[in-house]
């Protein structure tokens, strides 16, 4: 075997300016002139403004992750929440690792200009493996690592509806990987983004950046959009003082289409197309990403408790990472999903679908890391089914689901849940939940090859389990006050570890084994409160404690570091105000807690958005984010988030 690096194994087994601001307000400031001299003060937009509910409406909108049909969220028995799309549009933030930074409970850290690490109730690396995350239906997971890739999710902000997140297993609709947590990101239909809208800015952690959507009608049919966007970063820091090189750039354009056949059936088409490029200063060379895919969606109305719906997506991914390996992927998915209602007091939701990937996975320096085999075609079948009965009419109700998948990793899987939800009245609902979940084996944990058999995957490596146990209870103390409460209790089986232990030399290659079992549990609380019409605060705090060890008879030692990415406590604020009629700020703030593990102190950051609408057309904003540090770490590898002053322009036609 040829001699390693084991500090750079041991690391893998641990984490498996303002000119162009300057510039911008010349050009702000003359726009605004010419109109302020014509137009009178107008109010912000409230098209689709959840923020301008009450609190007992907002607690009563619908959602539809929880058990894909729509029920209210008051009502819905799981730690759920949902960001609108004013809330997004308010903070002003440019990207979707940003905007989840807004949800309470999930855990959001920033490592340089592309690079997040985002999970929910612990496991967070920049490898995070245990949260599904999908757009419209399409998952973005990548069978690579379980995980996501970050930098390659983008839309148009502002196309974007809501933002769905289920703290906890949402397996037995959603699947495996569905671990800790689902993040369904549902952008706009057509119809409501008619029109024109272009945006332009810069400064601080961007070079500049520019987008432009059209909205217009189908004949009598219905309505289509088209948007292209792009954004470039500036580089960020590394700790002490000097520049990352880490500058990167984002292109992408895309469509949607929706369609009224007739008055039962609605037809939606949607697709995107995205480049991007990331500096690499250890290989001079940058690093690209790009891909499309296309979403077709039908569905058949029955009436107000029965539809079918029928959905098929292609992605097609392609990624080059210049000093380790380059990945083209396929992915083609269809589901069939029937919603139906037995007598009046069970809701049955049931489907199936069939996934398939295959992917060629190219070794660009051999002897450090490889895959082998390079190319490899997986298949997925499963079936899904929920009953929601009202054993109490209006008051206690229980949700049973399960969800049976065919991979081709392990083979059969299957994951249940139960949950129930109690209306003390319609002000107060406790809910509580018992599901299993498994994270399915991936292309890392059975094909990793590093430094020439040194450390290898595992073809018998199986799947990662969890059963996770959960209690809640929401109430709507006032007109001004609302809280939402939950807490867990998972634990874990057969995690992934080690065959051996890293820093001293091995008489046999080390290999990925499922020699790891732990557990987690916590709190988490979200306040929300309006002393004033014009004045809102939303603030949330999540305590987690995590306990991961090796079991009986491994010699792994480096599990029991699967927290030190997790930190214990984080605190967030946020307080919306309208200030006139055409003003508002948005004030952000959070207070996350240190990882002493890996040398990162406890930080404190305050993210401010202000937003002037200057005429029915004209818009004008400033975001100031990391604005109390020059600059701080969020998470391990040296370096540093700086504090940045961003201005936007923004017209609709």
């Amino acid at each position: 075997m040829e001699k390693c690096d084991w500090k750079v194994i041991s690391k893998f087994g641990k984490n498996a300016g303002l000119s162009g601001l300057s510039a911008l307000a010349v050009f702000v400031s003359a726009v605004s002139s010419s109109y302020a001299a014509n137009t009178e003060p107008v109010m912000l937009a409230r098209v689709d403004d959840l923020a301008s509910l009450s609190l007992e409406s907002l607690m009563n909108i619908d959602v539809v992750s929880v058990s894909k049909r729509s029920e209210p969220l008051q009502q819905s028995p799981a730690a759920v929440f949902v960001l609108d799309s004013s809330a997004i549009i308010r903070s002003g933030v440019k990207s979707i690792p940003e905007a989840l930074r807004l949800i309470p409970g999930l855990q959001v850290a920033r490592l340089d200009s592309h690079t997040y690490a985002i999970t929910a109730r612990g496991f967070n690396s920049t490898v995070a493996d245990k949260l599904e995350v999908l757009m419209d239906g399409r998952s973005l997971y990548t069978p690579l690592y379980s995980g996501v890739f970050w930098d390659a999710q983008d839309t148009l902000m502002e196309d974007i509806d809501r933002i769905e997140v289920i703290r906890g297993p949402g397996a037995s609709l959603w699947g495996a990987n569905a671990v800790n947590g689902v993040v369904n990101i549902v952008t706009k239909a057509a119809a409501k983004t008619q029109g024109g809208v272009e945006q332009i800015g810069g400064g601080g952690e961007y070079k500049g950046f520019a987008a432009w959507r059209y909205g217009g009608e189908v004949g009598e049919l219905g309505h289509y959009r088209v948007y292209a966007k792009t954004t470039h970063y500036n580089a960020q820091e590394i700790a002490g003082a000097g520049d990352a090189s880490d500058a990167r750039n984002n292109d992408q354009l895309g469509f949607r289409t929706d369609l009224r056949l007739n008055d039962s059936d609605t037809l939606s088409l949607q697709g995107d197309l995205y480049k991007g490029r990331i500096a690499n200063p250890l290989s001079n060379m940058d690093e690209s990403t790009s891909g499309h895919n296309v979403i077709a969606r039908w569905k058949r109305r029955y009436d107000d408790n029965s539809d079918t719906e029928i959905q098929f997506y292609y992605d097609q991914i392609s990624r080059d990472e210049t000093r380790t390996f380059s990945e083209d992927r396929n992915i083609y998915d269809v589901e069939v999903k029937h919603r139906f209602a037995v007598g009046e007091r069970q809701h049955f939701v049931l489907g199936g679908g069939y996934h398939t990937t295959d992917d060629n996975i190219e070794s660009l320096n051999p002897a450090v890391l490889k895959f082998v085999p390079a190319e490899r075609k997986d298949e997925t079948l499963d079936f899904f089914i929920q009953d929601q009965i009202a054993l109490i009419e209006n008051k206690l109700h229980l949700t049973l689901g399960a969800k049976y998948e065919n991979n081709d990793y392990t083979g059969d899987e299957f994951q249940p849940s139960a949950r129930f939800s109690y209306i003390l009245n319609e002000r107060n609902t406790a809910w509580g939940a018992v599901s299993r979940a498994v994270r399915i084996p991936n292309r890392l944990d059975h094909t990793l090859d590093i430094y020439n058999g040194a450390l290898v995957g595992d073809e018998s490596f199986s799947s990662e389990e969890v059963v996770a146990y959960e209690l809640g209870y929401r109430a709507i103390l006032s007109s001004i006050l609302s809280t939402d409460i939950a807490i867990f209790y998972n634990e874990y089986d057969e995690l992934r570890a080690f065959s051996g232990t890293f820093g001293v030399p091995q008489p046999e290659p080390i290999r990925i084994v499922n020699d790891g079992a732990g557990r987690t549990q916590g709190l988490e609380l979200t306040v929300r409160w309006e002393p004033l019409p014009e004045i809102k605060v939303l603030a949330s705090y999540v305590y987690q404690d995590m306990d991961v060890a090796a079991k009986f008879g491994s010699k792994d030692t480096n599990i029991a570091k699967n927290d030190e990415n997790d930190p214990n406590n984080q605190f967030n604020l946020r307080v919306d105000w309208d200030v006139a009629e055409s003003v508002s700020v948005q004030t952000r703030a959070r207070w996350v807690d240190g990882l002493d593990d890996v040398g990162v102190k406890a930080y404190s950051a305050l993210d401010i958005t202000a937003i002037w609408r200057v005429s029915k057309s004209v818009e004008l904003s400033l975001l100031g984010t990391n604005l109390l540090d020059p600059q701080h770490a969020e998470f391990s590898g040296g370096k540093e988030i700086s504090r940045s002053l961003t201005g936007q322009f923004t017209w609709h036609f």
